[in-house]
């Protein structure tokens, strides 16, 4: 499989996975599992926060281990010279959301953080994320095949869906439990769908 392939079934299978615990957490709301979701969602926003995203080997076939690898920059001063790309800027957006929506549900979990306006972040911050990884379009470097952007489109908008009925859920009394349920639901099978389906033309693998 190549390095974009790669990156995507890692990616794809920590969201399922992280989708699944958060619905199993639902189910019992007093279980460890409560710490585990959140975590798992803090996780995947940094490791689309620190990758140094040169796409020097984006279709070039690499095995798991070295794909996994390939995540930890090498050199900040490259890391800050590809920031710059707008596409890196959207994947670094949504791994802030990420990121601060796990903390804060972290958090709450915890008992740390009690105000009433703290459940609004996960909601926000799954919209925001979804609309800056489903905004990806495609150029000759990044995305530059329909299958690539269509799942793109997949996550952004199980994001933004998932989010906005989270959104609801919390303005709601009694708290809903199918509406809070939508974006763990999504972010199984948009997981699922980067993890099994995203694939890019044989004929674009490089030697």
């Amino acid at each position: 499989m190549t390095h974009t392939e790669n990156v995507h079934l890692l990616f794809g299978a920590g969201l399922a996975f992280t989708g699944l615990l958060w619905l199993l957490a639902q189910s019992a709301p007093a279980s460890p599992l409560r710490y585990a979701w959140p975590t798992l969602v803090f996780l995947a926003g940094l490791f689309l926060v620190i990758p140094t995203e040169t796409q020097e080997r984006t279709y070039v076939p690499v095995g798991t281990w070295d794909t996994f690898l390939s995540v930890f920059p090498n050199s900040l001063d490259v890391w800050l010279a590809t920031v710059r790309k707008p596409h890196v800027i959207q994947h670094k957006t949504a791994g802030l959301c990420a990121m601060l929506a796990g903390l804060v549900e972290l958090a709450r979990a915890a008992g740390w953080v009690t105000l009433r306006g703290a459940r609004w972040v996960l909601p926000v911050c799954a919209v925001v994320a979804g609309l800056a990884v489903g905004i990806h379009g495609g150029t000759h470097t990044h995305l530059p095949h329909g299958v690539e952007q269509m799942h793109h489109w997949v996550l952004g908008g199980a994001l933004v869906l998932g989010g906005t009925a989270l959104g609801y859920a919390e303005t709601s009394e009694p708290r809903p439990r199918l509406w809070a349920g939508v974006l763990p639901v999504l972010l199984v099978l948009a997981g699922l769908d980067l993890a099994l389906l995203y694939r890019v033309p044989p004929a674009v693998h490089m030697p």
